[in-house]
C-alpha cells in the first residue's frame, strides 16, 4: 500500500470516527444525539387533513421487545398556530415488570435540523397505563419534512438522556 493511499484511508477512518462526536452524530436527521432507541420514521407528507390541521400516522412500538409493553404516540400539526400536539401513552401489560421508559420525538426539516424535540422519561409499573398530551410551538414548522419517534427502556433511571434533551433543546432556534 502506498503512503498516499494509506494516508487517504486513515483520513477516511478518522473522519468517520469524528462524525460520531458531532452534534448530529452519524445521522443527519436529528437522531444522532440519541443512543439505543428503536426508531420509526413518519414523513410529514403522510399526515392527512383532520379539520384543524394535519393528523399523522400513529406510532406503536414496544419499549422492551420481549415483553407486552407498548408506547403509542398520536401527533397532529396546527399550521395556523405553528403548533404540534403530541399525545403519548405507555401501556405496561407485563404482570411483574417496572421500567423507566424514554420516548423521544424529533420533527426535522429537509436538511435534518431539529425543529421540535419531545422527550419524556416515565416510570411505569406493571399493569399501569399512563397518558399525557403535550403542545409545542416552532418557528418554521411549515418546513417540517420528517418525524422520528423512538423509544427505549432507560436503564439509568429517571435522568437517563436528560442531558441529551437539554443539549438538543439548546440547539433549536426559537
Amino acid at each position: 500500500m502506498t503512503n498516499r493511499l494509506r494516508a487517504s484511508s486513515l483520513a477516511t477512518i478518522a473522519a468517520t470516527f469524528l462524525s460520531f462526536g458531532a452534534p448530529q452524530g452519524s445521522f443527519a436527521d436529528g437522531r444522532g444525539d440519541w443512543s439505543g432507541y428503536a426508531w420509526q420514521k413518519i414523513e410529514v407528507s403522510a399526515c392527512r387533513a383532520n379539520g384543524t390541521g394535519l393528523a399523522c400516522p400513529p406510532y406503536h412500538q414496544k419499549w422492551d421487545w420481549k415483553r407486552n409493553q407498548w408506547v403509542d404516540i398520536a401527533l397532529a400539526f396546527d399550521p395556523s398556530s405553528n403548533t404540534v400536539a403530541i399525545t403519548q401513552r405507555l401501556t405496561n401489560n407485563d404482570p411483574g415488570d417496572r421500567d423507566y421508559v424514554c420516548v423521544t420525538a424529533l420533527i426535522v426539516d429537509a436538511s435534518g435540523t431539529d425543529l421540535v424535540a419531545h422527550h419524556q422519561n416515565w416510570d411505569i409499573g406493571s399493569g399501569e397505563v399512563i397518558e399525557q398530551s403535550f403542545s409545542y410551538s416552532a418557528l418554521a414548522l411549515e418546513t417540517a419534512r420528517t418525524i422520528h419517534i423512538g423509544s427505549k427502556q432507560c436503564r439509568d433511571g429517571a435522568a437517563d438522556d436528560a442531558d441529551v434533551y437539554a443539549h438538543v433543546l439548546a440547539g433549536i432556534a426559537h
